[in-house]
């Protein structure tokens, strides 16, 4: 839908049709009356040439404004010009008719050529308002091709009619006058050429109107010259009729589609304009050595030539400018190598060429292999010693690269990020292993950032295809399993085995169709983990755990079925079907009796929808469910990717009433300054800090700092993964606020959360004696 309101209706547009004819009545009369045989009476005639020829100069003027006036607001200046300069030329007309023409001795010049000549100034500019908005990247040379062209055409009328029809004899204001209408209608030429080659010469309808009729007024005041200089002329002639033509072409400028017309002319028949043009000026320039013409000739041809070498010059620098960008568009700009743009142009040419070699029976190597590099533990430097820093590790890493694998038949690129691809063309299993080998090597000998020594370590997939058939799609797809294969398992370097890549078979495509019709229904199973409150032994809150019954392998936990969401693109869907089934969950306790907060963790790219606060709340109005039964949990990856834009949800959601925890806490590369900035409210303490809390001292003293932390910024602590009772006894004594764990329940289907809420031993967990462990019947 356009952002512009439609156009309605008015009363002009109502009455469109009978007015155009009414419009068209007096102009098409008076043509008709200057058609040789039509005409009653020889030499002037007051109702002919004085009033119907008056009416129809003014009927043109009256057509175009009711054209504008149907037009939008913001596309009607163009046209109100126009309508203003075909108003002036016909006020000239009147002017001469009513005052000058009944004198005995008519003046020259006179007050109807000062409408005459205003016309051609008021047109130039509504032309140029008309052609307003056109593509600024390729104006220059448009403009340029245009004054070539109408220069040249100048040129070429000038050498043909300027000499007999200007006059050197009279008043310097006739020499002038009669000097003045020629070069203006060369100017108008001119201008007519340059908007023309603006729009590609396919401009709208209304322009080629214009156009038509600026040539037919031009072609009138010629052979009126003409007629003139030889005393020929006689008012009410076809020359009369002509000039009318011309201004009524005019006026239908103005309400036409503004969509190019005509054929689209092909590079060549561009080019062609402006170096016909300057052919023709040359030409014009030769001849004047063995036929004199008049100087205007001259100057406009040499003009031409001028603007043709100018125009010569831009595109030379146009291509320059081209070649810099389209080297630019291949090459990434921190490491000087190639980007995947350049990988996905030379490697098809590369294989291409192999393929050459071997149909036309020459020794030619049958296999072409594709590294695929990622650095490891890459983020680590950017969040220790800055972007700069690892902005200086991608480059020396660039650099080893190419002088380790720098060929003439090896593409060097960053893909993005910290991943690089080596493609080698011709290379078998041995040379790509050998080469894997070597760069894995390379990479890891010390960086020297800033002063800070560094080792950089490096996974590295390869995939090796037989030249004749390898695609580069499938080189990088192969290339990538390997190589997450060899980040998962710390492997450093590993070739592509159909054994490690669960697509080859199939199994993992019929997985992820299986997974998003589930996910699409709302099948998706959710367990629940409750959260004990320290200081009353209370359970207001569970946390909801997604799990997902395959037909064939039964119940599946998250790192089972998660790869493949991330894989097919799920991820975000899974989070909306996990949200709404939870608070499907939460409203059906509310409406028992039993109403439970249930704690939902968002993925980032759900966290990445800054409508995120009005959709949840949809939601839960939907349900008629309070905001205060949702907490919603998010990880310190969300958290630091953008602080602007989680502020910003974050924020709306708290406004909104909805708990917003921090989950995994402690274990991503953060700055604690997001406490202080960021609207929380609960931290929620990653388990990998509460093993042997009870004997280590250190872990304890962080874990009572942390608490310490948090309540001083008003904030709640949970403890999550709290399996034996001297844990939560250490966590309890430190003041922590909320457990969570085996110790208490395992995460469990709704009907038998509810059976474990009411057999549970309420006490706080203080108050409980020692050995004194709550487990639901059959948990472990």
């Amino acid at each position: 839908m356009s952002r512009h309101p439609a156009h309605r209706p008015t009363p002009t547009t109502r009455w469109q049709a009978p007015l155009h004819v009414l419009c068209l009545l007096a102009p098409v009369a008076f043509v008709v009356s200057t058609l040789p045989g039509v005409r009653p009476e020889a030499g002037y005639s007051f109702v002919l040439d004085g009033l119907l020829n008056n009416l129809a100069y003014e009927s043109a003027a009256a057509l175009c404004l009711l054209r504008t006036s149907t037009l939008a607001p913001g596309r009607r200046r163009g046209g109100y010009l126009l309508t203003a300069g075909l108003a002036v030329y016909g006020s000239g007309n009147v002017f001469w008719t009513v005052a000058v023409r009944p004198l005995p001795d008519q003046p020259y010049p006179s007050g109807a050529d000062v409408g005459f000549l205003l016309f051609y100034p008021i047109t130039f500019t509504a032309l140029i308002m008309l052609a307003r908005g056109r593509d600024g990247r390729h104006a220059k040379s448009l403009w340029l091709d245009g004054v070539v062209g109408g220069l040249a055409v100048g040129a070429v009328a000038a050498a043909a009619v300027i000499g007999p029809i200007v006059s050197t004899s009279g008043s310097w204001a006739a020499v002038a006058t009669t000097s003045a209408y020629p070069a203006l209608d060369l100017v108008l030429l001119l201008v007519l050429a340059a908007v023309l080659a603006l729009f590609g010469w396919r401009p709208p309808k209304g322009l080629w109107l214009l156009a038509a009729g600026l040539v037919v007024f031009v072609v009138a005041d010629v052979a009126y010259l003409f007629m003139t200089a030889q005393g020929t002329y006689v008012s009410g002639g076809l020359a009369d009729g002509v000039w009318v033509t011309g201004v009524v072409l005019m006026g239908f400028t103005p309400g036409w589609p503004s969509a190019p017309t005509g054929p689209k002319l092909p590079g060549w028949a561009l080019l062609s304009i402006p170096v016909l043009a300057t052919a023709v000026s040359l030409g014009v320039l030769v001849v004047d050595h063995q036929r004199p013409m008049h100087p205007v000739a001259i100057a406009l041809a040499a003009v031409t030539v001028l603007a043709a070498l100018a125009r010569l010059l831009f595109t030379f620098r146009e291509v320059t400018k081209l070649a810099e960008h389209r080297e630019l568009a291949w090459t990434d700009e921190l490491t000087g190598l190639g980007n995947r743009r350049a990988l996905y142009d030379r490697t098809p040419r590369l294989l291409s060429q192999q393929r050459a070699v071997q149909a036309r029976g020459e020794a030619g190597r049958t296999t072409s292999a594709l590294l695929l590099l990622d650095l490891d533990g890459f983020k680590e430097v950017n969040d220790s010693l800055g972007h700069q820093a690892g902005d200086a590790l991608l480059r020396d890493v660039a650099r080893r690269l190419q002088e380790v694998a720098g060929d003439p038949d090896t593409v060097v690129v960053r893909l993005g990020g910290d991943e690089f691809a080596i493609a080698r063309v011709g290379a078998g299993h041995a040379e790509a292993e050998a080469v894997a080998t070597e760069v894995h090597a390379a990479l890891h000998q010390l960086y020297d950032l800033d002063g800070v020594q560094v080792r950089a370590r490096a996974s590295i997939g390869i995939s090796v295809l037989p030249t004749a058939s390898a695609e580069l799609p499938t080189l990088l797809r192969q290339a990538d399993v390997a190589m997450y294969h060899a980040k998962s398992r710390h492997l450093g370097t590993f070739a592509y085995s159909e054994d490690v890549d669960e697509f080859a078979s199939g199994e993992r495509l019929e997985t992820a169709e299986l997974l998003r019709s589930d996910i699409a229904a709302r099948r998706l199973v959710l367990h629940y983990q409750p959260k004990v409150d320290v200081a009353t032994g209370r359970v207001d809150s569970v946390e909801a755990l997604v799990r997902w019954v395959h037909p064939r392998r039964g119940l599946l936990y998250p790192d089972a079925f998660l790869p493949v969401v991330e894989a097919a693109g799920l991820m975000e869907e899974l989070t909306r079907a996990v949200l709404e089934q939870a608070l499907d969950q939460a409203a059906s306790w509310c409406r028992a009796g039993n109403p439970l907060a249930v704690a939902v963790n968002l993925s980032a790219s759900s966290l990445g929808d800054a409508d995120l606060p009005d959709r949840v709340s949809g939601l839960l109005t939907a349900r008629q469910l309070p905001a205060r039964l949702l907490e919603i949990e998010i990880t310190e990856d969300f958290l630091m990717a953008d602080r602007e834009r989680a502020q910003g949800i974050l924020a709306g959601l708290r406004a909104r009433g909805i708990r917003v925890a921090v989950d995994d806490y402690g274990t991503g590369y953060s700055s604690l300054a997001y406490l202080r900035q960021l609207p929380i409210d609960d931290l929620k303490l990653d388990k990998s800090f509460l093993t042997d809390l009870a004997e280590d001292t250190r872990a304890l003293a962080i874990v009572r700092s942390t608490i310490m932390l948090a309540h001083s910024l008003g904030l709640r602590l949970v403890a999550e993964g709290v399996e034996d009772e001297a844990t939560s006894r250490e966590l309890a004594e430190a003041g922590c606020d909320v457990l969570q764990g085996w110790l208490f329940a395992k995460a469990l289907p709704a009907e038998e959360l509810e059976t474990w809420l009411v057999t549970r031993d309420p006490r706080p967990v203080l108050g409980r004696p020692l050995g004194t462990v709550v487990l639901p019947g059959g948990a472990s």
